[in-house]
């Protein structure tokens, strides 16, 4: 029946949801084989959320590889392809629906028309607060709720100035608000493309103080009737959040000597920056273990966010000998407290076992190991660190494709995809899992993986299509630069110098025989059209690529021996007319090569232009490519005159003895 639930799916809900969850009175059924009455129990009702149904909906279909994301035009013509076409697709999008909300706010007098019911309040204006405004503690707790930093300092200052009493908990409330953003708007959580491309640094935060001094934040601690443990908590989180490390370590000694208790999350943060404070990784370290004491002393008893703090800091000294035994000290220790590690804690294992110039280490199959098959959700901002940093591992570390491929499968367990993080870190772990395929899979399984994935769910960036080419030419496995140019025409790489030689070079090496007459006539094509688009992009002075002696020598070549003699000569011609556009000049084999063919299409007119080439070029064989010309072909008196004017009177007189003892 068209439009029905596979069974498959219909059983992968029934285990999602269980049984009926619809209430209702036990009934008894007789069936016609029996005349006993048979009994059916219908469970309580149990609770769901209202994406439950989807979720379970979703889970029965993968994502299609062949297809374009969602927020992209399902079609081929219009589906963006390379990575600047897809952020302009994305961006531009968003940036619409920025226009539009930048008129909703602006003309708010034009949206007063309210037909729906429930009310929907993110489709109208936001309400536009001045000194006039009637505002309360209630005013000011919902804009809290709804994150808008600017304006709740606006009503802040509102209150302030009208005298309205704010009590100490609203003030408590704004003072942990403010110390979170620092002050400043933060970007919305509806902006999810512009999340998404902004590009994370792999290894850590950039570590610099950001923190608004004398700001409202601390005009606020200043204002509360009573300075207590919430207040320095807030602040000294605010702080060290955006490293102020001097001043919150200094408020730190206050709750000591005052006697003030702090929270778990407030050492946590003392922790995360405590390698700041001190010079040396022994005295770093020291630093750390005295507030894990004093955390001890305290009564406060530590989680997730005190384990991969430590380790953090740990990982900011990974070049001392002790570091690695101490991690796995640290490890073990809050492993005894019942603590589980996220995958920020073997991020920052991995930053302190895999160093670019230590030792090998194989902590990763350890780790892989423990975790394997499991699903993870985000418990920590740097949980989306890992799978990036595994990838690297795996290619620049440990050098195993088999490793790697496990720490695919587990990105793609459940909705671990979701931990993968920005673009940025997802486009650098295609990168080392494309390149490490490339160097230790044979062409075809490699090509299999890439058309798995390019280019709706990624585009290979010029390093790695550089890589890629090279292979096609070691294994010689010609037979799919076709499909490598045309993506290379999508993705915006024919303006890459470094691309446009790996493509020329590989052409070269290819032989053509009565069985590659089509690979024959593409490489032509390709040949032809580099040369073309090279040419176009004259004009365009960012675009501009020059020819390198190589590069020229190597179209040449290809063009020659795939039957495109005509082609050839017209490229010579222009060479020869402009030389400038060249850097260096044609490599003398493939000077030798179109010289052959001239001889055989009886044209002496090309011949000596390439004789006359090489001689300008300062090749030593341009004498015998001359004598080869002259023993093969008659040469008028023009021709003589040519070479006459660039190689001597004695190459001459050799040929003209030639053709008189010939004749």
């Amino acid at each position: 029946m068209a439009g029905a639930i596979p069974r498959c799916s219909v059983r992968h809900l029934q285990r999602l949801f269980g049984s009926c969850s619809i209430s209702a009175p036990v009934r008894s059924v007789r069936t016609s084989s029996c005349n006993r009455a048979e009994e059916i129990v219908i469970p309580n009702r149990i609770p769901r959320s209202s994406t439950d149904i989807l979720e379970a909906l979703a889970s029965t279909v993968g994502r299609d590889s062949s297809g374009p994301h969602y927020k992209y035009s399902d079609d081929p013509y219009l589906t963006p392809a390379s990575n600047v076409a897809k952020r302009s697709f994305s961006l531009s999008k968003e940036s619409g629906r920025k226009a539009a909300r930048w008129i909703r706010d602006k003309h708010s007098d034009l949206f007063t028309h309210r037909p729906e019911d429930p009310f929907i309040e993110a489709f109208y204006p936001k309400i536009s607060f001045t000194d006039e405004s009637d505002v309360s503690e209630d005013t000011l707790r919902e804009l809290m709720q709804k994150c808008m930093v600017s304006d709740a300092i606006q009503v802040y200052q509102i209150c302030k100035t009208k005298g309205v009493e704010l009590s100490d908990s609203v003030r408590q409330e704004l003072l942990e608000f403010l110390g979170y953003y620092n002050c400043e708007d933060a970007l919305d959580e509806d902006w999810v493309e512009e999340r998404w491309y902004r590009q994370g640094i792999m290894s850590r935060d950039r570590i610099r103080n950001t923190w608004k001094d004398h700001g409202l934040a601390e005009e606020l601690f200043k204002s509360l009737s009573h300075q207590g443990s919430p207040a320095y908590c807030a602040l000294i989180r605010g702080m060290t959040r955006y490293y102020q490390v001097d001043r919150a370590w200094q408020m730190y000694q206050e709750t000591l000597e005052k006697g003030i208790p702090l929270d778990t999350e407030t050492y946590n943060s003392l922790i995360r920056v405590a390698s700041l404070m001190r010079e040396g990784s022994d005295l770093r370290w020291k630093l750390v273990k005295e507030i894990l004491t004093a955390m001890s002393e305290a009564g406060v008893r530590p989680n997730l966010g005190t384990l991969n703090s430590t380790l953090e800091s740990l990982s900011q000294i990974a070049s001392w000998r002790q570091t690695k035994n101490l991690s796995l000290q640290v490890m073990a220790e809050f492993n005894r407290l019942g603590i589980q590690a996220s995958l920020a804690s073997y991020y920052f294992l991995l930053i302190i076992h895999c160093r670019e110039r230590g030792p090998i280490s194989h902590i990763l199959i350890d780790i892989m190991n423990h975790i394997a098959d499991k699903e993870f959700s985000i418990q920590d901002p740097k949980d989306t660190f890992f799978f990036v940093t595994a990838m690297d591992v795996c290619r620049n570390h440990l050098h195993s494709k088999e490793l790697a491929k496990r720490v695919d499968d587990l990105l793609h367990t459940g909705n671990n995809y979701m931990l993968i993080g920005d673009s940025y870190k997802e486009s650098i772990y295609y990168r080392h899992y494309f390149a490490l395929s490339c160097s230790t899979d044979t062409v075809d399984q490699f090509m299999e993986l890439y058309n798995e994935l390019v280019p709706h769910i990624y585009t290979p960036e010029p390093g790695v299509m550089e890589e890629l080419l090279k292979a096609l030419k070691v294994h010689e496995a010609l037979e799919y630069l076709p499909q490598l140019w045309s993506d290379m025409i999508v993705f915006d790489h024919t303006s890459r110098e470094k691309l446009l030689m790996s493509v020329l070079s590989a052409m070269t090496c290819h032989q053509p025989s009565e069985d590659n007459t089509k690979l024959t006539e593409q490489l032509a094509t390709i040949a032809w059209d580099l040369w073309t688009r090279v040419q176009r992009m004259e004009e365009d002075r960012r675009n501009k690529i020059t020819w390198s002696g190589p590069m020229i020598g190597d179209l040449l070549t290809t063009l020659v021996r795939c039957g495109e003699y005509s082609k050839g000569v017209e490229v010579m011609q222009k060479i020869s007319a402009d030389p400038h556009i060249v850097l260096g000049s044609a490599t003398v084999d493939s000077l030798q090569t179109l010289l052959d063919a001239a001889i055989g299409n009886d044209e002496a007119d090309t011949g000596v232009m390439v004789v006359v080439y090489a001689v300008d070029a300062g090749h030593q064989e341009a004498a015998d490519m001359a004598k080869k010309l002259g023993s093969s072909l008659t040469l008028n008196a023009e021709h003589r005159a040519k070479l006459t004017s660039v190689l001597g009177i004695d190459i001459i007189a050799d040929l003209k003895e030639k053709e008189i003892s010939e004749s």
